[in-house]
């Protein structure tokens, strides 16, 4: 866990290589959704891969390490 922790700060601080690594630990699952309806739509994974890269850009570490800090 720690591992993606250090990428998600390191993709917020706009290093791309970090974002490289994140979507590469994530491919799976993204693959999983591409193919949700039975067949492979790679228009559907571009989508997805923008969404995670953004979804990575808002992603609050601040508010887990305050979770983390409660626990």
């Amino acid at each position: 866990m720690e591992h993606i922790f250090f990428l998600l700060m390191e993709a917020r601080k706009g290093k791309q290589e970090a974002e490289v690594q994140l979507i590469y630990q994530f491919e799976p699952l993204l693959n999983s959704l591409e193919r949700q309806q039975g067949w492979v739509d790679e228009d559907c994974k571009q989508h997805l891969t923008i969404d995670f890269l953004l979804a990575i850009r808002r992603f609050d570490l601040n508010r887990y390490l305050e979770d983390e800090i409660e626990t």
